[in-house]
């Protein structure tokens, strides 16, 4: 597996995961240098184990070694969680009830242990029959899907005297059994956002483990992560190979972690075979490091485990040595997650095991240094915030160099460990080296190891001026340091490089940064984590008296100015695509914002609007007194294809059209929001504003006017209907 493809195609991804990096400021998914370790609090069936008053009852035992602890979905449902029906209300389940779960949930909060419920939104059971989903009250807000929010190709579409579900098709695996959520639907989007907003809020839940995420993009992991602000998140993508589950991970904008599939299938494949070459993959060909996600890029987001619920009774139940096998995920980067049955058969051994990878201070991002790899024996060094540690699993009878039978914390049956603890390791202060060259998006040569520029040497710094261009369409340039040049990049990484000390932060004019050595010793040259910068020219300028990298005044290019003045044309604030009329957005920094009122002009038929609810608009730099005066080059801005906007959804990109005369439309449900438009990427992001305000209507009105009310929807008004007008935050019944 080559390694250098997969960074190759995180950075393929780069673009748009940047909205949850760089521009959003995010810090959400998993903590960086996380030390917790997880306890999947039940496995199939375990209705009596996993009851709330009886892991509230092992509360000061379990608190001790597990900060968070994954529990069955709490909401009333069938069969263990996973056919759910409530979200915002009645959590009482097989496993308690509601009461009992907030009690247990405070419990452990106390004695800084947190829960992760096990959260199912790819499908929902309805109460009754297939798809009446309950209707529920929460946050002075009733939450409600209907058939528009069921994917228009779940089987419910097939299936005799059964009504058609009209939401758009799925948008990943189909699930039988259950209906399958749209989640390009705005309504389903809202109702997941606030399901995860309720659970954080209502019921004290610090994270969330997402349930079979193949069934739908993981873009809206993001929203829903991102609206919710969930900082433990952690996706079941049940696939083995390490590919496709970093590409989740990028999917989310980087907002989640995942399991680590591909790390427990090289446990299984190791412990079947007794042969433990298989927990090592090369570094792009080359250097030894541990197997899975944990293997290179994804530690922060990786959670390993040996085996979970699923995996415990099908084909791929692990069936070797588990606390072996738990010792090579404990003394390993990554968050492990420990399974409830392991832990009961084998408490005394996991309980120490977790008690030396607190003492060392092991986290999620631990540097690992593999030392020997045979058919008998994996042996590896991880460094932690308070020492190091040797973990050896396989039944040679070897020691590592340096370490004494003293230093031996744990050992049985085919695992061993040794640690050094008592002083926190501290890295040397880094030589100046004897050359230093820039590498990245540097004057059109992307990531050339031959031709990297070199900087000049001036005692202990190292300057160059060099003009900076993104690769295909990244909206950032990055770049980091390297020692040597050559052809290829295993040469280059046998030198030491320097980065940043964590993966994409974002420099620029008379800005600086910590510069971090990542050595050749143990292939963490590979490791390297690059800056961020704007399109443009600069003085680099690397300190190693002080590890200090520094931007001197360039100025970025700005080869694409901010216009003077931006429209959007079409059904806001009143107007119907005069080419004469528009809403002229406001300059903020680098984006238009602009607050509109969508709805279709004229009022549509009814029939009409059953069919085609949306508000259609598009941009442009100018109006003009005819077509011909909008309709020219470079004027327009809209899609190739009408394309729909969610509120507090992901941002679309801002499209010029090639041919005006022939531009689409950005659609969106009527309703009030803030529009931005974001310039320099190019990006349209919509946000719900407050809510619509609704006139008045004389009694007896049957105009078939379309209202909303907080972007939701209202058909026409009828002789007799009620409404509801916000004013001042006050809420009045307008009877028609």
């Amino acid at each position: 597996m080559n390694k250098f493809l997969s960074r190759a195609m995180a950075l393929g991804l780069f673009g748009a995961a940047m909205a949850g990096t760089v521009a959003d400021g995010y810090a959400l998914g998993w903590p960086s240098k996380y030390e917790g370790v997880m306890l999947q609090g039940f496995y199939w069936d375990s209705y009596k184990d996993s009851k709330w008053t009886n892991l509230e009852a092992q509360a000061d035992e379990l608190s001790q070694y597990f900060k968070l602890i994954w529990v069955p979905n709490s909401g009333k449902c069938s069969y263990m969680g996973y056919m759910p029906q409530y979200w915002f209300t009645n959590h009482n389940s097989a496993f308690g009830t509601e009461e009992e779960l907030l009690s247990m949930i405070a419990t452990y909060k106390a004695k800084g242990t947190g829960f992760i419920e096990d959260v199912v939104i790819n499908h929902r059971n309805g109460v009754t029959n297939w798809y009446d989903f309950p209707v529920e009250q929460w946050n002075g807000q009733t939450w409600k899907i209907g058939l528009e929010g069921i994917c228009s190709n779940d089987e419910m579409a097939y299936a005799a005297g059964q009504p058609k579900p009209t939401g758009n098709p799925d948008t990943g695996d189909n699930f039988d059994g259950c209906r399958d959520l749209d989640h390009t639907n705005a309504n389903v989007q809202n109702n997941c956002k606030n399901y995860l907003k309720c659970l954080k809020e209502k019921y004290g839940y610090v994270g969330a483990r997402y349930d079979m995420v193949k069934g739908y993009g993981g873009q809206y992991n993001k929203i829903y992560n991102t609206y919710a602000d969930v900082e433990y998140s952690v996706g079941e993508y049940w696939d083995s190979n390490y590919d496709a589950v970093a590409g989740w991970i990028e999917a989310t904008g980087k907002t989640s972690a995942a399991f680590d599939f591909p790390c427990k299938y090289a446990l299984n494949e190791a412990f079947s075979s007794n042969d433990m070459t298989k927990l090592v993959w090369k570094e792009n060909g080359t250097t030894d490091q541990p197997a899975g996600m944990i293997h290179h890029w994804y530690q922060r987001y990786s959670v390993t485990f040996v085996d979970n619920h699923d995996t415990y009774r099908d084909g791929s139940k692990f069936t070797g040595n588990v606390v072996a096998a738990n010792a090579f995920i404990l003394m390993s980067p990554g968050t492990p997650c420990v399974f409830l049955p392991h832990y009961q058969d084998y408490k005394a051994e996991i309980q120490q095991l977790i008690n030396i990878r607190n003492a060392v201070g092991i986290h999620n991002e631990s540097p690992v240094r593999v030392l020997q790899s045979s058919n008998d024996c994996y042996m590896a060094e991880v460094t932690g915030s308070k020492g190091k540690a040797v973990v050896k699993v396989g039944g040679a009878m070897v020691s590592p160099s340096g370490y004494s039978d003293s230093d031996i914390k744990a050992a049985g049956n085919g695992y061993c460990v040794w640690t050094k603890t008592g002083v926190t390791p501290v890295e040397p202060e880094p030589e100046t080296p004897a050359h230093l060259y820039l590498i990245g998006d540097v004057g059109g040569e992307h990531w050339n190891t031959a031709t990297a520029p070199e900087m000049k040497k001036d005692g202990d710094k190292f300057s160059i001026t060099a003009t900076f261009k993104p690769s295909e369409n990244n909206t950032y340039c990055l770049f980091n340091f390297i020692t040597t040049r050559a052809a290829n990049w295993e040469v280059v990484n046998g030198s030491d490089r320097y980065g940043s000390i964590e993966a994409d932060v974002v420099v620029g004019d008379n800005s600086s940064a910590k510069i971090k050595k990542f050595a050749k010793e143990g292939g963490d040259a590979w490791n390297t984590t690059s800056w961020l910068i704007l399109p443009g020219t600069y003085t680099i300028t690397a300190d190693f008296s002080n590890m200090t990298l520094s931007i001197g005044t360039g100025g970025a290019i700005d080869t694409d100015p901010m216009p003077a003045h931006f429209y959007i044309l079409g059904h806001a604030n009143g107007n119907d695509w005069g080419c004469d009329t528009g809403v002229e957005m406001e300059m903020d920094g680098n984006m238009f914002v602009a607050t509109v009122d969508f709805a279709p002009i004229p009022p549509a038929p009814a029939a009409k609007a059953a069919s085609d609810p949306y508000a259609y608009f598009s941009f442009a730099k100018s109006l003009g007194k005819t077509w011909d005066d909008l309709n020219v080059s470079g004027n327009r801005f809209a899609p190739a294809a009408d394309k729909e906007l969610i509120p507090d959804g992901a941002t679309v990109k801002l499209e010029e059209s090639a041919a005006p005369s022939e531009a689409k439309a950005y659609k969106v449900m009527p309703g009030k929001y803030r529009v931005e438009v974001h310039w320099k990427n190019k990006t349209i992001g919509l946000k719900t504003a407050s809510p619509s305000l609704i006139s008045e209507i004389e009694q007896g009105d049957v105009t078939p006017v379309y209202y909303t009310l907080q972007g939701v929807r209202v058909a026409e008004p009828k002789r007799g209907g009620v409404y509801i007008r916000v004013c001042g935050g006050k809420a009045n019944k307008i009877i028609f």
